[in-house]
């Protein structure tokens, strides 16, 4: 595979393909990846408004979106609001390469402005609801954004109020549409951009090798990192996540995972209209609503974070529903068994593991055909093109199946590197294609992977460094668990101890789940000294556990906890 890449090489010397010159872009070397990922089929140098013309040409009067307020838009009103919003932008000066930013609900007018900028050439950075000024400031200035759009208010939020304060700090700034209010100063009505315009501009054809979209990381650890993706690196996992998984142009896809973050983005909005589906968005959650949704709409597919398969079939209606949904892509948690089973059982829906981050969206994911033991305790294959490998602490050397290691995935998924940032695109995207994940996990003989752990995320019990995750995984395999979450807790004498907070249909004794954890080869100093019992786990809207919240809360005795009697050092 690396020689034909080098032979490729010097036919795409002269290659161009990042069309905004104003953004001082570092990315990894892909010289021969470009010819290499073409020639080979993976690059089909497809925008997905390409996909979506193609889509209303085949079948205009199809159900192309429904709104969370319940506007119901065909493939043919959809296009007519596209080309209205592209002409308009156009007539305000936005142009290709430049940035535009959405921080929206799960809203009808994501979908126009999204489809909208890809037909002009803009770049969209999609960012989600719940951001506040000082995020806000730091990646509206770093994307050199110049028009954002915002909600009048959403959950009790003025972003109007919110944005004034700190609007005359963005220079690049020129625009800011507000969706469902009226115009003040700066901030105009987005129903302008819906007026009929003058003419409609006669849009270029884009290269599948421009940027198209800039995702910016959650910054847990860090500044957020601004993740540049092309068309052709979007497209390719779009469809390879598709192939792999059985979806076609009849899919119905339910989103409530937000459209700020990737995985509503990618596998939500994105997604449908690439095959030419119906997508079906949820703005806020709740597990009736959004089984209301599922069952009234015929939705087929979903992807989102495992807590949400938990709370739908938490709801008290579920035994009622008659459903059609028929694969629900899980990522950002393990799969307790007891999960997988009862969807299937009650909603006859396949449960499936996946792997991903902002910087390669999916890497790995199961088919419904690998059965339940790959399904419910790996998080996947490689999709079709992809390669995986995991390496040692020196990032040179590849390990052999079972070792554990640091995970990396190179491909034709990976994206271009981050914006403005050469020092962390050197650190994570290595010469040779690498995406070093910082995620710690072992690769079986078959080549499914499982994820044991972040790097960074280790309990530290006196000097041995052990994976929270693998422990979370081992819970989670409990029949009665519906979710865990092991964190870290301050011990004077060993420094940190390990506490399990688990979701549970009964309460659970720490005896029981020690005893439960050793059956399954767990070694005693790994056992959870502590345990606490909650109804729910703390989460971001993307479905990820806050591990601070707990951390906190535990230091701060909000739990009522149950500690283990056993002294071993």
């Amino acid at each position: 595979m690396r020689a034909s890449r080098a032979d490729a090489a010097g036919r795409c010397e002269e290659k161009g393909f990042l069309t905004r010159a104003q953004m001082q872009i570092q990315r990894r070397p892909v010289a021969a990846d470009i010819a290499y990922f073409e020639n080979a089929g993976f690059w089909r140098n497809r925008t997905l408004i390409e996909l979506f013309d193609d889509a209303r040409a085949r079948h205009p009067e199809r159900l192309a979106v429904v709104g969370a307020r319940g506007e119901r838009l065909t493939y043919a009103e959809l296009s007519a609001k596209v080309d209205c919003v592209a002409a308009n932008l156009w007539a305000a000066g936005i142009r290709a390469g430049d940035v535009i930013s959405l921080q929206l609900p799960n809203w009808i007018e994501f979908a126009f402005i999204h489809l909208a900028a890809t037909r002009i050439g803009a770049i969209t950075n999609p960012l989600l609801p719940n951001y506040r000024s000082k995020e806000l400031r730091y990646i509206l200035q770093c994307a050199s954004t110049k028009a954002v759009f915002i909600p009048a208010t959403y959950r009790n939020v003025d972003f109007p109020a919110l944005y004034s304060e700190f609007l005359p700090e963005i220079s690049s700034l020129e625009h800011v549409y507000v969706v469902g209010g009226d115009d003040n100063g700066i901030i105009k009505s987005f129903d302008r951009l819906l007026e009929p315009p003058a003419s409609l501009p006669s849009f270029s054809r884009h290269d599948g090798n421009e940027i198209t979209l800039l995702i910016f990381t959650s910054g847990t650890e860090s500044s957020p990192k601004g993740v540049m993706h092309s068309h052709n690196t979007a497209q390719f996992n779009m469809m390879a996540l598709a192939e792999r998984l059985g979806l076609g142009g009849d899919e119905v896809i339910w989103t409530p995972s937000p459209l700020g973050h990737g995985s509503g983005f990618q596998w939500g909005l994105r997604l449908g209209m690439a095959l030419g589906g119906t997508v079906v968005l949820q703005d806020k959650w709740d597990a009736e609503a959004g089984l209301d949704l599922i069952e009234r709409e015929g939705c087929t597919f979903v992807y989102a974070a495992t807590p949400f398969a938990v709370m739908l079939l938490d709801a008290p209606s579920i035994e009622k529903r008659s459903l059609q949904l028929r694969i629900f892509g899980c990522g950002g948690a393990p799969i307790p068994h007891s999960i997988g089973a009862a969807m299937r059982e009650r909603m006859n829906c396949h449960l499936i593991g996946t792997w991903g981050m902002t910087e390669c969206f999916v890497g790995t994911a199961s088919a419904p055909s690998d059965g339940d033991d790959k399904c419910w305790t790996t998080d996947g294959r490689p999709l079709a093109g992809i390669e995986v490998a995991v390496f040692d602490d020196t990032r040179t050397r590849r390990l052999d199946a079972g070792e554990t290691g640091e995970f990396a995935t190179r491909g034709p998924h990976v994206a271009l590197g981050y914006l403005d940032d050469p020092i962390r695109t050197k650190q994570t995207f290595s010469e040779d294609g690498w995406l070093f994940t910082g995620d710690l996990a072992t690769i079986d003989k078959d080549g499914f992977v499982r994820l044991v752990g972040r790097k960074k995320d280790v309990i530290n019990r006196g000097g041995i460094k052990y994976s929270a995750q693998e422990l979370e995984h081992l819970i989670c395999l409990h029949p009665d668990v519906r979710a865990a979450a092991v964190v870290g807790v301050p011990d004077e004498k060993l420094g940190e101890k390990a506490c399990a907070f688990v979701v549970s249909t009964r309460k659970i004794a720490l005896a029981e789940l020690s005893l439960f954890l050793e059956r399954q080869g767990v070694m005693k100093f790994k056992l959870p000294e502590y345990l606490v019992s909650v109804n729910e786990l703390p989460l971001t809207a993307s479905g990820k556990v806050q591990k601070v919240i707990l951390r906190d809360n535990f230091v701060e005795g909000a739990y009522h906890v149950t500690q283990s009697s056993r002294i071993d050092r």
